[in-house]
Formats: C-alpha cells, sequence, structure tokens
C-alpha cells in the first residue's frame, strides 16, 4: 500500500496548493489596491458657481481642507462621474479653503457632473457665476500675476508720457 499513500499525500498536497493559490489571487488585488490617505476624511470639494455660454456649462471648483497637507490620487476617491475621472482635478490638497483651483468645461449639458473627493461630494450645475469664469491658469499666478499686470501697465504709461514729451520738445 505505499503506492496508495502516496497518491492520497499527492492528492492532498495538490488540495492544499490549489487552496493556497486561490486565497493568494483573492488575496492580492485588495494589497494591492492603493489606501487612501486617512487625512483625505477633512477634505470637502466645493462647486463655487457654473455658467452656461454658448453650449458649454463651465463649473470651478475649490477645496477645504481642514487636516494637514493630504494626497488623493484620481480615481473613486478623487473623480468625476460620469465620464472620465479625471478632469484636471488635484491630487494633493494643502490646508484651508482653495477657490478656484480648477475649471471643467461640460458641452454636453445632459448629465451632472459629480465631483467625489474623500467620501463627500458636489453635483453640477452649481450656483449661477456673478461674471464669466477666469482661467485657472491665470488665477494660479496669484501675487506674481498682479505684479506683471501693474509692471506692463507702469510700463506703458511711463513709455507714453516719455514719447509725448519728446514730441513736445521737437
Amino acid at each position: 500500500m505505499p503506492g496508495q499513500r502516496f497518491r492520497v499525500g499527492a492528492v492532498s498536497a495538490g488540495v492544499v496548493s490549489v487552496v493556497v493559490l486561490v486565497g493568494a489571487l483573492v488575496a492580492a488585488p485588495a494589497a494591492a489596491s492603493p489606501r487612501p490617505d486617512p487625512r483625505a476624511a477633512a477634505l470637502t470639494p466645493i462647486l463655487e458657481c457654473s455658467v452656461s455660454r454658448g453650449g458649454v456649462t463651465r463649473s470651478i471648483f475649490g477645496y477645504d481642507n481642514g487636516g494637514a497637507d493630504a494626497s488623493v490620487a484620481v480615481g473613486p476617491d478623487n473623480g468625476f462621474s460620469p465620464g472620465p475621472m479625471d478632469r484636471g482635478q488635484p491630487s494633493t490638497f494643502a490646508p484651508g479653503t482653495r477657490i478656484n483651483v480648477f475649471t471643467v468645461a461640460d458641452p454636453s449639458q445632459t448629465e451632472r457632473l459629480t465631483w467625489t473627493l474623500g467620501g463627500r461630494r458636489v453635483q453640477t450645475p452649481g450656483p449661477l457665476c456673478s461674471s464669466s469664469p477666469a482661467s485657472s491658469t491665470l488665477a494660479r499666478w496669484g501675487p506674481v500675476g498682479g505684479i506683471v499686470s501693474v509692471t506692463v501697465l507702469l510700463g506703458g504709461l511711463l513709455f507714453w508720457r516719455t514719447r509725448r514729451l519728446r514730441t513736445r520738445r521737437a
């Protein structure tokens, strides 16, 4: 009966191997999926306003972070639905309330867009914008944009005045 013991042992080893393999395959996706930053619980998405012009709705978004710096990759915890999850939203969030962070254009206007951030959601359209939304690129310039604008304005005035004085002397 040594051959039968060998077969029983081989079958038992095979069953154990299959169970271990199935267990590893089931556990692998859970271990491989990125875990959200626990600080994401302090994040709140903000829909500032929306405006429709020319068949396109533009919505301006920001966020409030009541905690420390947080990172949430674009995905189920930081994404839009329906459609592409990535619509230019940030993945790193500084503390405090941040406005005019990014703008989303929705030419379809057939479905409401929903931004999910750290378990909280906002849905378009938002309140009507009091003016046309500024480009979020320009808004990111912050104080540097103001300094550049003032420098260009003052330089233009100085050039105009210098030219005017030269024409009076001639």
